[in-house]
């Protein structure tokens, strides 16, 4: 009877074996010391990254319209990826080759917006979308030039045969619509200086409520 008592008292959702029991698993996150313990809050993680990104796209949209579209470094990197779109484009058709060029100035930028902010660091993808729009309106400024032919390039030979636009413009028959297309371009970029600027304010505002 008592063996039979002490049967039935038994939880029998316990391992009987020893060499059966699982091992405890630990919760890292509350472990004392651990390394996956969030993060305490900084005044850059709070309000100071979207400050410093609301600034940069301020000043990159300011200097960009002010110094018509040409900014030091900045707009000389943009000619070296814009020259190297020609470079690996050598093989395919001179309208696709002329065209390659200000889609890879403006490609990179946000390819690598959507990258950072894929990884969630969304200040790198703002300051990157300021970039886009500065690029952007770089392109803007070579299309423009499309029938004056008056900026200066690499390479050319004063005849205007190596400028992207012209050619492309040409090809097309819409040297006419010069004016329109690159206005048109110019807005484009304003709104990507806007969507950056907003996005860096938006998220300084919700830091703050925080």
């Amino acid at each position: 009877m008592e063996n039979e008592a002490w049967i039935e008292t038994m939880d029998l959702s316990a391992p009987h074996d020893p060499r059966s029991r699982v091992a405890p698993t630990l919760d890292l996150a509350r472990s004392p010391g651990a390394s996956a313990r969030t993060p305490a809050p900084t005044l850059w993680r709070s309000t100071g990254q979207w400050a410093v990104a609301a600034a940069v796209a301020a000043l990159l949209m300011t200097l960009t319209f002010w110094l018509h579209g040409w900014i030091p470094v900045l707009s000389a990197f943009d000619l070296v990826v814009h020259e190297t779109g020609h470079v690996v484009t050598v093989w395919a058709p001179p309208l696709l080759c002329s065209l390659a060029g200000s889609i890879a100035q403006v490609a990179l930028p946000l390819v690598l917006v959507g990258y950072f902010w894929w990884r969630r660091d969304h200040f790198a993808a703002i300051v990157l979308l300021a970039w886009a729009a500065e690029s952007l309106n770089n392109v803007s400024v070579y299309l423009a030039d499309a029938q004056a032919m008056e900026l200066p390039l690499i390479g050319d030979d004063g005849s205007g045969a190596g400028h992207d636009w012209h050619n492309i413009l040409g090809q097309l028959g819409w040297l006419e619509q010069t004016d329109q297309l690159a206005g048109a371009v110019r807005t484009a970029s304003v709104v990507l200086f806007v969507a950056a600027l907003g996005l860096a304010l938006l998220a300084y505002a919700r830091a703050q409520r925080i």
